[in-house]
C-alpha cells in the first residue's frame, strides 16, 4: 500500500477515535447516573471538574478532574504504543522526517477538542484544564513540576481554579518550547524528561510536543475568557475544593 495512503488512513483513524473519546461527558455521567442531577443546570452549568466539584462534592469533582485527565492520556499512549510496537512508525516517514511524533502527539489535540466540544453534549463541553494538565503531567516529569506545581500553587495562594489554569496553561507551554528548541538544537536525548526516564520508545519531546501544547493551551485561555472577565472584575468563583469555601 501507498506510504502516503496508510499516512492518511492511521491519521484518520485516530483522529475520529481521540476525538470520540474526549467527548465522553464524564461529570454529566456520573451526575445522571449516581446523583439524578445533571451538573449542566447548576452552578457555571459546565460540565468539567471544578463544577462537578460545586455541584456534586469534592470527591466527585476530583473522580471527574482525574477521569478528564486521561482522555488525553490514554488515546496518546494508545497511538504512541501502537505505533512504536507494531511497525507502523516505519510507514510515518516523509522523506527524512519521522512523523510519528506527529500522529501520536496529533491525538491529544482531537481529543481536547472532543472534551471542549463534545459531540454527546451539541458541541459544548469542559474548558481544555484537565486534558492539558494530564498530558503534561502524565506524559513529562519536568512538566508535572512546571505546569503541575504552578497550578497547585497558584490555586492554594489565590483560591481561583481559573487563574491557576491560565498560569498552569502559560508556563507549561513555555517549558515545552524550551525543551523541544533543545531537542531540536543538540544532539541530546529528550526521553530523559519523559516519565519513562530514558527509555529508548519513549514518546518525542520535540517540536510536535510544543505544539500541540501550545494549541491546547490557547485553547484552554480562549475557553476561559468569561472568567478572564470575572477576575479582572473581582467577580470570580472561588476554588470549591478549597476548605475555606463553600459550594457557590
Amino acid at each position: 500500500m501507498n506510504i502516503y495512503v496508510v499516512n492518511i488512513l492511521v491519521g484518520v483513524v485516530i483522529a475520529i477515535i481521540s476525538y470520540l473519546f474526549g467527548s465522553v461527558p464524564t461529570g454529566v455521567i456520573i451526575g445522571k447516573v449516581f446523583f439524578k442531577k445533571d451538573i449542566r443546570q447548576f452552578g457555571s452549568k459546565n460540565s468539567g471538574g471544578t463544577n462537578a466539584g460545586r455541584v456534586l462534592g469534592k470527591k466527585v469533582g476530583i473522580l471527574v478532574i482525574i477521569l478528564d485527565m486521561l482522555k488525553t492520556v490514554i488515546p496518546f499512549y494508545t497511538a504512541w504504543a501502537v505505533l512504536t510496537f507494531s511497525g507502523l512508525k516505519d510507514y510515518m516517514v516523509w522523506g527524512s522526517y519521522n512523523a510519528a511524533p506527529l500522529f501520536y502527539w496529533g491525538s491529544v489535540l482531537f481529543a481536547a477538542i472532543g472534551h471542549c466540544a463534545s459531540i454527546f453534549q451539541k458541541f459544548k463541553g469542559g474548558k481544555a484544564v484537565s486534558c492539558f494538565m494530564g498530558t503534561n503531567v502524565l506524559t513529562s516529569w519536568i512538566e508535572l513540576v512546571m505546569a503541575g506545581f504552578s497550578f497547585l500553587i497558584v490555586a492554594k495562594k489565590t483560591k481561583y481554579i481559573s487563574a491557576a489554569s491560565i498560569t498552569a496553561g502559560v508556563l507549561g507551554t513555555i517549558t515545552a518550547w524550551v525543551v523541544a528548541i533543545i531537542a531540536v538544537s543538540i544532539p541530546w536525548n529528550p526521553h530523559w524528561l519523559t516519565l519513562m526516564f530514558g527509555f529508548e520508545g519513549a514518546p518525542y519531546l520535540g517540536l510536535e510536543f510544543a505544539v500541540v501544547d501550545t494549541v491546547v493551551s490557547a485553547l484552554l485561555i480562549f475557553r476561559h475568557r468569561s472568567n478572564i472577565a470575572r477576575l479582572r472584575a473581582g467577580t470570580e468563583n472561588k476554588n470549591p475544593f478549597s476548605k475555606s469555601e463553600s459550594s457557590n
